[in-house]
């Protein structure tokens, strides 16, 4: 109890625990003996600087350990060090500045793909507008004709032209909008979408941005197709996953809720996606109200006065030219930094993680995944002043292995190499992808079930690739091609839910399971691994609880009548971060991009994938095509908050 403690000590003790850097703040302002106060030397010229003039947090810490063990004793009793505390013998930061680090300098370098905002002086054109909105996406479109609905004048520039533009989505999720109550769907609890979003994201987003998508999404959607989407459109593309073939679907799996609010707009005969057609009427909606949009204008940077206010941004035109556009408010709908390599490396915490995760060439983004835009929007909004999102920046979705069960989202009992069953099934897809990635590449998996087979999809977990989820035709399809089933090594095609194209996966069939087994590859220990692995799950669904795993009891049913059906592949491929990065810049509850400080930079709004604090560590969603329904409703709310915040 008597021993001597260096402040060196306390420190790597400090830093164990849970002292940061605003806790040791909070210590107090008496300088250390020896610390770096102005005027100490070397010290005090550059005591934060490595030879190359960034910021080396390791080199400062140890150059102030060692100056901070003279004369420091170990408190003998808990009284002893409460008094320590208190009256300033273990404060040793000069003003209140612990280890003299400022916010600043944890800004270590100045990344690359930041660079400056550049500067044009040659401009061809102005013009002017009140609402300004950059990027005609999902969310820009819909921010461009709201404002201008609202009786604002506005301008909608986009990068592509009119001949070229192309906006992907195909699932989109919207609550309580008509389209499905008045087919039935029962209405939610938005309190309930809410509350699960928060909850699948750890705390980690913006409450306001979240309720507002819980609460308004289906609002949104009934104003797009009442008054701005033609009817002809919507009775003969709208699609919805209110699939009422059964009652069995709880709404809740395995702990996890899901909601139907699906919508996909799809030509029933081709499959082929019609949305980037259906979102021009949207387009033609915003011109016919005396609205414009700016085609083959590529956004350079924002405009600001000299109070730091937007005022307008400068694009530079198909033919080369500069021009600007001055506006009293502009709403960034840019679409996030999926498609900018550089950006995913550095701020993607998945995406780096990968890297290291499959030992991948870092540096090369083929290795890696991801797509969607350039982030040349989020970097206008930096060069602004405003800030990203702090980690985890999440991708959509995370990882290279999954279940083999493609059509049917993995829902069946699976089964590894040696026959045995090797997790969760009712936690498919987000549930069970960190599991399953630990999995070596050109594992085999195999799911597996009987005759009942619709039976197990009727009370599966959520998904993109679940029966509940899907339209009344896809449904159709798929139990035409189960019952056109093939016995037999070389397989028969089904029909994938929820997938444009009419893309099919192979699935196989037997009459017993031991000719299953055989058609998998199960030889020897395998084959009886796998028979008596099967018997044994039997056992637990005829017991209800499963002992090994612990799927939900409404997802088990024995595997017992034949003809018994697989699907089987193996893990590995490319590790992805999925189709777009889940981060974006900070703002507050109205849209407003903000500062270091967290406060509103005057006239600048985010939206869609540019909006940050939408999600948590990852795409843990209740519903297929969350993000694409997120963009479309903060597109909606932010246009909304520009036009009352100009009054």
């Amino acid at each position: 109890m008597g021993e001597k403690i260096s402040r060196r000590t306390f420190l790597r003790g400090a830093a164990a625990g849970t002292m940061s850097v605003a806790a040791l703040t909070a210590l107090g302002g008496c300088a250390p003996q020896g610390s770096s106060n102005a005027g100490s030397g070397a010290a005090a010229a550059a005591p934060n600087e490595t030879a190359g003039g960034s910021y080396d947090v390791m080199a400062q810490m140890s150059s102030l350990n060692r100056n901070m063990t003279e004369g420091a004793v170990a408190p003998a009793t808990p009284e002893e060090f409460i008094v320590k505390m208190g009256d300033g013998a273990l404060k040793f930061a000069p003003g209140g500045d612990p280890l003299g680090i400022t916010p600043a300098d944890f800004m270590l370098n100045k990344p690359a793909w930041l660079g400056d905002a550049p500067e044009i002086a040659d401009i061809a054109g102005t013009e002017s507008c009140d609402i300004l909105v950059i990027g005609a996406g999902n969310a820009g479109s819909v921010a461009a004709l709201k404002a201008q609905e609202m009786g604002k004048k506005v301008i909608l520039a986009e990068s592509q032209t009119y001949d070229e533009y192309d906006e992907y989505a195909c699932d989109m999720a919207c609550y309580n909008s008509k389209i499905f109550l008045d087919k039935g769907t029962p209405e939610i609890d938005p309190i309930d979408i809410m509350n699960e979003y928060v909850r699948k994201a750890l705390g980690h987003c913006n409450l306001k941005i979240v309720r507002d998508y819980a609460f308004r999404s289906g609002e949104m959607l009934d104003w797009m197709m009442e008054k701005h989407i033609p009817a002809e459109y919507t009775e003969k593309y709208a699609k919805t996953s209110n699939y009422k073939g059964n009652d069995n679907f709880s709404g809740e799996c395995a702990g996890q809720k899901s909601f139907i609010g699906m919508t996909q707009w799809r030509d029933e005969e081709t499959n082929i996606n019609m949305w980037p057609f259906v979102i021009r009427s949207l387009h033609a909606s915003l011109e016919n109200l005396g609205g414009k949009v700016a085609w083959g204008y590529q956004a350079q940077r924002l405009v600001q006065g000299s109070d730091g206010a937007v005022t307008g941004a400068i694009f530079k035109d198909i033919d080369g030219a500069y021009q600007q556009i001055d506006a009293k408010a502009v709403i960034v709908a840019a679409g996030g930094y999926g498609g900018n390599p550089d950006m995913r490396l550095d701020l993607s915490d998945s995406m780096r993680n990968l890297a290291w995760a499959y030992g991948a060439d870092r540096t090369n983004p083929e290795m890696i995944g991801g797509m969607g835009r350039d982030g040349s929007g989020i970097r206008m909004i930096m060069w602004a002043g405003g800030t990203m999102e702090a980690g985890p920046r999440a991708g959509m979705s995370i990882g290279k292995n999954g279940a083999p069960g493609f059509a049917f989202g993995g829902a069946w009992p699976c089964f590894g190499p040696e026959g045995k069953r090797v997790y969760n099934e009712s936690m498919y897809k987000f549930g069970s992808n960190g599991y399953l990635d630990t999995f070596p590449d050109e594992q085999l998996l195999v799911n597996v079930t009987d005759a009942n087979w619709e039976t197990y999809l009727s009370y599966q977990g959520y998904g993109h690739e679940t029966m509940d989820r899907s339209s009344d035709y896809m449904v159709a399809e798929v139990r035409a091609n189960m019952e056109a089933y093939k016995t037999g090594k070389d397989g028969f095609p089904v029909r994938s839910f929820s997938r444009f194209g009419n893309e099919s996966s192979t699935m196989w069939a037997a009459d017993t399971l031991e000719e299953l087994a055989d058609i998998v590859g199960y030889t020897g220990e395998a084959k009886e691994n796998f028979l008596a692995e099967v018997a044994h799950y039997n056992e637990m669904c005829e017991a209800g609880r499963d002992e090994d795993w612990g799927c939900d009891p409404q997802c088990l049913f024995p595997i017992k009548d034949a003809p018994f059906f697989a699907s089987f592949g193996t893990t590995g491929g490319q590790p992805s971060n999925g189709l777009v990065m889940l981060s974006g810049v900070n703002t507050d509850d109205n849209y407003r991009c903000t500062d270091g400080s967290k406060a509103p930079i005057p006239g600048l709004y985010a939206a869609g994938n540019t909006c940050g604090n939408r999600y948590g560590i990852q795409y843990g969603t209740p519903t297929a095509g969350n993000s694409c329904g997120f963009a479309l409703t903060t597109g909606y709310c932010a246009a909304e908050a520009a036009v009352n915040d100009l009054g």
